[in-house]
């Protein structure tokens, strides 16, 4: 059964939660906002950032974006300026998010040329795109920009955490609700369940890289040369020589050809 971890996703309207009230009741991650558009800083990011990093949630940022009224490079220039600022790029915490909700000419476009400055102003590879579960079915021209490193976070209402009506393997987040009744915050609060554990969104569960094969060696067949030779010359049995490269019979080798030595 896939994860179902419960977490909250907070702006301006939350004010200023008791955290650790929250991180009490169970609730392990937070998205905060943290810009809109160009120009506007939510106030509230600071210290409800520094709050949920202090009682122990797992914590990210969000921007709010605005494709009706500026390019995608400008609304990432802005968010990564206060990623930097707010140390909350790097491994260890939510990828960056982008909140799309405003309509704008070729959304699919924007959504990539803003995934593309973001990781280049970042040098963070993950990031995570929310929508609802129609605007990923009907606007946003996922196959154009969903890569490895994209993860979505589906807002689609009335249905079981971790069930969204839009699902591919790139969903990692569900938000199941709006109207929220959660410990340490007053009103209304967005609820959320991630269904991939944790540190698979952090970076702490990134697998090591494959090793990387050695170069494929190979060998060219001189004058006087015998695969039997040429096997004793490099500490290879003649034989596997022989299956690496289809050869049935031994003594038809010429010279020029070029022989792939098995390891």
């Amino acid at each position: 059964m896939a994860a179902r971890i419960p977490g909250v996703d907070v702006s301006k309207f939350q004010g200023e939660p008791d955290w650790g009230a929250v991180r009490g009741a169970g609730y392990a991650f937070t998205y905060i906002k943290c810009t809109e558009g160009v120009g506007y800083v939510s106030p509230t990011v600071d210290a409800q950032l520094g709050g949920a990093r202090n009682a122990g949630l797992v914590t990210g940022l969000y921007h709010f974006a605005r494709p009706d009224t500026n390019s995608p490079q400008q609304d990432a220039a802005d968010f990564a300026a206060q990623l930097a600022r707010l140390n909350s790029s790097a491994a260890g915490n939510l990828p960056p998010c982008l909140d799309i909700e405003k309509d704008g000419a070729n959304l699919s476009a924007w959504v990539k040329g803003f995934i593309d400055e973001i990781r280049g102003r970042t040098g963070r590879h993950e990031v995570v795109v929310y929508a609802s579960a129609s605007w990923f079915q009907s606007k946003l021209g996922t196959d154009s920009w969903v890569d490895p490193g994209v993860f979505l976070w589906v807002a689609h209402y009335g249905r079981p955490p971790g069930e969204p009506g839009y699902l591919t393997d790139r969903v990692a987040i569900h938000q199941h609700a709006s109207d929220g009744q959660v410990p340490g915050i007053g009103g209304n609060t967005d609820l959320n369940v991630s269904m991939v554990d944790l540190p698979v969104l952090t970076g702490a569960a990134a697998p090591p890289p494959p090793p990387q094969a050695p170069p494929q060696q190979t060998y060219v067949v001189q004058p006087g040369d015998t695969l039997s030779g040429i096997g004793a010359k490099l500490g290879v049995d003649w034989r596997a020589i022989a299956q690496a490269n289809g050869i049935s019979d031994p003594d038809l080798i010429y010279v020029g050809q070029v022989l792939r030595i098995p390891r």
